[in-house]
């Protein structure tokens, strides 16, 4: 599988395949990479959710974002998940059915 190179700023961009999850803090967003490297960018959750959605990543709360390849457990109701990270999140109500939809095809 080809993974797409995303942008994360001006002078770099790292593999899809290498970020595991995105986390909003105040107008700044964490990047958290699969090496444990972490950048931290002044850019909203909400503008890297539009260029990330098209290459597998879901939005599951206010403040997060997971690449979709590194959950490894959620619950019955998508209630919650783990990533294959160890690292765990509460998927919001309002988005657990299209965290459903994208671990379900």
């Amino acid at each position: 599988m080809d993974f797409p190179k995303l942008k994360i700023d001006k002078n770099r961009s790292v593999f899809s395949s290498d970020i595991i999850f995105l986390k909003a803090n105040i107008n700044y967003t964490e990047i958290h990479l699969q090496n444990g490297k972490k950048f931290i960018l002044a850019k909203t959750l909400k503008r890297f959710q539009e260029d990330y959605e098209p290459f597998g990543f879901v939005r599951i709360n206010r403040s997060v974002i997971v690449n979709i390849e590194f959950v490894t457990k959620t619950d019955n109701q998508f209630e919650n998940l783990k990533l294959k990270n160890k690292t765990q999140f509460k998927v919001s109500r309002r988005r657990r059915e299209n965290l459903k939809k994208m671990i379900v095809q």
